[in-house]
């Protein structure tokens, strides 16, 4: 009997993909018979790019823009993402479950703490240890953790990837990718399964840090005969485990490889909340004298929230919110104000350019424009892709100047880019143009089975 094999590759680019899909040739097998570009989502943040991929839902259905949510009416104050807060969503593994399907989920993002479905699930990197209840059912837990060798060897993600040693780096994400084939090869080889979703964060990591080692146009271009190929690498290991794999599964088993977005270079970051505040538009009672967080700004009483018309969050896309009456804890634009104030504030930062002046090609998304669903009011009224995403954004005041390179959490190669990859060793009966269509196909190709 057949069965449908998703393997996801968070951040795979399709210009790399493109670029090198000769030296993959498991995959290549699969983009011979079919590849496209698909569209991410607005933002293309790995959260809710793969919620909407597996569920076919509008971000604003989730409410969900990054891997953390503003708190209503608070300012700066946020939540981290849990699946608790989309339990309620009928993704793919649920209405599959309903229907009698066994699935296998490894490693998904999002997927903490483990849906209760019919089949095995394994949560993805918000996993907070290898001491919570990261399986389902919990049994598979000491199997998975036997798999690779002990609780010591287990890992969840490689933490602090940015502020790493690229040579140790490269190293430990090479070895991640040999690690969670075991997992994903121990489940999908003993337990039964009709669809089997599996996502791998390794090229994520490394196009935030290693890109500026083969991208000879990259501003910060480091010249490493160990390093430049680092990243081909990777995806050569990928392509490597997954022919592995492939070879102890049935020979009509459906695969798709897919990502949530892609990546590109990133030359700077906009500090746009230090141009809201020379533009007047958001209002400090004190500038600091070092760069500092918006929370940290906040507890220190450093803004003044009742004058203030914007601020932003966000690390690879602005998100800008409007600081409203009736809405927020100090709102002081009216509502019949709203939107012209958001046209002033896009305005403004869509005409941003680069540090020597040079024009940023810019591009603006209003909350009404693009999203959809019953939690639409908890998200960004603005989001702007700064010079094409080749500019990130940062939400740090003190720089003194309106660019950095690095975040609280240290600086990165690349942004996040708005297309995505999905390739599939047989031609789908639909078009697939973006994430939203994806659930639609899986369905299908599943009712085939």
């Amino acid at each position: 009997m057949s069965r449908l094999l998703v393997i996801g590759i968070d951040s795979a680019e399709p210009m790399q993909i493109e670029e090198w899909i000769d030296h993959l040739p498991h995959m290549k097998q699969l983009y011979d018979v079919f590849y496209t570009r698909v569209e991410s989502t607005v933002p293309p943040i790995t959260i809710p790019a793969w919620l909407t991929a597996f569920s076919g839902l509008n971000p604003g259905h989730f409410g969900l823009y990054d891997l953390r949510y503003r708190l209503k009416r608070s300012y700066t104050k946020y939540g981290l993402y849990s699946y608790r807060l989309v339990e309620d969503v009928d993704f793919i593994w649920n209405a599959m479950s309903r229907k009698g399907f066994k699935v296998a989920l490894c490693f998904v993002p999002g997927t903490y703490p483990p849906p209760k479905i019919k089949g095995y699930v394994i949560s993805g990197f918000f996993t907070p240890n290898v001491g919570s209840s990261f399986t389902w059912p919990f049994r598979l837990k000491y199997e998975v953790l036997e798999a690779v060798g002990g609780a010591d060897k287990y890992i969840i993600d490689i933490h602090d990837y940015r502020r790493m040693n690229p040579k140790l780096l490269y190293k430990a994400l090479i070895d991640k990718v040999v690690h969670d084939f075991k997992v994903i090869t121990h489940v999908l080889t003993k337990y039964e399964w009709d669809l089997a979703i599996a996502v791998l964060m390794s090229i994520d990591r490394a196009q935030h840090t290693l890109w500026r080692f083969f991208d000879r146009e990259h501003p910060r271009y480091v010249k490493d005969p160990e390093l430049e190929e680092g990243l081909l690498n990777i995806y050569r290991k990928i392509d490597e485990e997954l022919g592995k794999l492939l070879e102890k599964l049935p020979k009509d088993v459906k695969v798709i490889v897919m990502s949530d977005h892609g990546a590109k270079r990133m030359h700077y970051r906009i500090n746009v909340n230090e141009a809201l505040a020379e533009e007047g538009l958001l209002k400090l009672k004190e500038k600091p004298e070092k760069p500092m967080p918006l929370g940290q700004l906040d507890k220190r009483g450093l803004i003044d929230w009742e004058r203030t018309i914007a601020w932003s969050w966000g690390a690879y896309v602005a998100q800008v919110w409007i600081n409203l009456e009736g809405r927020e804890a100090k709102g002081c634009v009216r509502k019949e104000d709203y939107e012209d104030t958001c046209r002033q504030v896009a305005d403004f930062l869509q005409s941003m350019e680069g540090p020597d002046g040079e024009k940023l090609r810019n591009k603006v998304f209003f909350k009404w424009e693009i999203y959809k669903g019953s939690k639409v009011e908890m998200m960004p009224d603005i989001t702007v892709y700064f010079d094409d995403l080749h500019y990130g954004a940062n939400e740090m005041i003190g720089f003194n100047s309106l660019y950095s390179l690095e975040t609280l959490k240290g600086p990165d190669d690349s942004n996040h880019s708005e297309r995505a990859i999905f390739m599939c060793n047989e031609k789908p009966s639909i078009s697939i143009k973006n994430l939203e269509d994806v659930r639609k196909l899986l369905e299908l190709l599943i009712e085939t089975i």
